[in-house]
């Protein structure tokens, strides 16, 4: 329609031109350059110039309606090829819930050669070889999806993640590089590449890497990772035997305690730095500063160990018979007391115990392992025996200990649980032994103020922690 109506405006403009040229007979001269020129008249220049007005508007329309056309035709073929991807990855999708994988992957191995530029084929197909262990087959799909796609982050995070689980930590090191080069505010980009520097024992970059963590992130689960970063540090530094480190390391761990009384690994630290400087009856009150705290009997066998070695075992047993008198229902620490009585050969009272919990019904392993090592140092071989067959299957420690994060066994307490990465979370196994002395006790810190070795050394001012 629109171009009828150019074409009757043109029809006009001819015949407004011939009536006008009769009217104006007189001419004028266009001059084109170079003395050149051409001669018509008034009217017919008029008109002429409407006329070239009128078929540029109708060029430029021309231009811009071959362009919508263009651009629908363009539209159109983008919507079915959409329209046919989609269809053709729910067909692979399908496969995988009947269980037909092959079918699948060779579905979307198809998608991805006639659609490349689209990235959910490279990531479905790689999560199909990562559930089914196929890494090495996931990382190669990625690889390609990078190639086509360009450095992606989501890409780049798989890439990485699926480097780390095989163990390839400098690759998903470079992959989570270049994705907090592209987007520094990624938090699961920081906190896989920490995890690495954690697993690689790089405590430097693991510290740096959670304090960036820290400005975007603020709760409880991360204060806790940067204390055990933060002691991990001073863990390294006090490994490396450096003198002149330790005043250094004492405060920074003193602080670490200020900020989490109940972080056992720091006083744990503190006390060997006391005791490699010669101060053991300072280590002696960090473990019992450490104890009243937090009631882990991790501080109760560190104690055993420094009193015995230092020829006062009378120490730790008055403490535990303290502890006793404040909670006489605490059954681990009738326990404890009574292995400490079998090991400075104190037979009877061992048995005595031990004896007076098998009449509270308490039943484990490690109880009847230690009644049969009384028996045997009394010589009663028949009852050892007794009660080593009680113990079968006998366990390689007395009291099993777990993470309470991530339950797995330990045989020993660690300040690290190794399988899920975290501080502080080891603890008894035994549900019936969990519960200790809390608070902070005043009677059990006069044991550690009354003690004669404050008379060899002098107390340090010790409010910071």
């Amino acid at each position: 329609m629109r171009y009828k109506i150019f074409i009757l405006l043109f029809l006009v403009f001819v015949l407004l031109y011939i009536y006008l040229d009769n009217l104006n007979p007189q001419s004028v001269r266009l001059y084109i350059g170079y003395g050149k020129y051409y001669e018509t008249s008034i009217s017919g220049f008029v008109v002429l110039s409407f006329i070239l007005g009128i078929l540029v508007a109708i060029v430029i329309g021309l231009f811009f309606d071959l362009k919508r056309v263009l651009d629908n035709w363009r539209q159109n073929r983008k919507q079915r090829r959409m329209g046919e991807f989609t269809e053709s990855f729910e067909k692979a999708k399908a496969y995988v819930l009947r269980g037909d994988k092959e079918k699948a992957i060779e579905s979307l191995n198809r998608l991805i050669r006639r659609n490349p530029d689209i990235e959910r084929p490279y990531t479905y197909l790689a999560n199909i070889y990562i559930s089914t262990k196929e890494l090495d087959n996931a990382l190669d799909i990625l690889r390609q999806a990078q190639t086509n796609l360009g450095k992606k982050e989501s890409i780049l995070f798989k890439k990485a993640r699926v480097n780390k689980e095989l163990k390839n930590l400098k690759d998903a090191e470079v992959d989570l590089k270049e994705i907090l080069t592209i987007n520094e505010s990624n938090i699961g980009a920081m906190n896989l590449l920490r995890d690495i520097y954690v697993e690689q024992r790089d405590w430097d970059n693991a510290y740096e890497i959670e304090k960036n963590i820290r400005r975007f992130v603020k709760n409880q689960e991360e204060n806790r990772r940067f204390i055990g970063i933060r002691y991990e540090r001073l863990l390294d530094a006090y490994s490396k035997g450096r003198e002149e480190n330790s005043e250094k390391i004492m405060k920074e761990l003193k602080e670490i305690i200020g900020e989490d009384k109940r972080f056992v690994p720091a006083y744990l630290l503190l006390a060997e730095v006391y005791k490699k400087m010669g101060k053991l009856n300072e280590a002696g009150r960090v473990y019992g500063r450490g104890y009243t705290k937090t009631g882990h009997i991790i501080f109760l066998l560190k104690m055993e160990d420094l009193y015995i070695d230092r020829g006062d075992p009378g120490v730790i047993l008055k403490i535990y018979r303290r502890i006793m008198d404040m909670s006489p229902k605490n059954r681990l620490i009738t326990f404890l007391y009574a292995r400490l009585c079998l090991r400075l050969e104190m037979i009877d009272e061992a048995i005595d115990m031990l004896n007076a919990l098998i009449v509270e019904g308490i039943d484990f392993g490690g109880l009847h392992r230690a009644m049969a090592e009384a028996y045997i140092h009394r010589g009663e071989i028949a009852k050892a025996v007794e009660e080593f067959r009680r113990a079968f299957p006998i366990e390689k420690v007395y009291i099993p200990f777990r993470c309470d994060n991530c339950n797995s066994s330990k045989e020993e307490w660690q300040d690290f649980c190794t399988t899920c990465f975290s501080w502080n979370t080891i603890n008894v196994r035994t549900e019936d032994f969990l519960k200790s002395v809390s608070g902070d006790s005043s009677e059990l810190r006069v044991i550690y103020e009354m003690n004669e070795w404050d008379k060899e050394e002098t107390i340090e001012d010790e409010q910071g922690y």
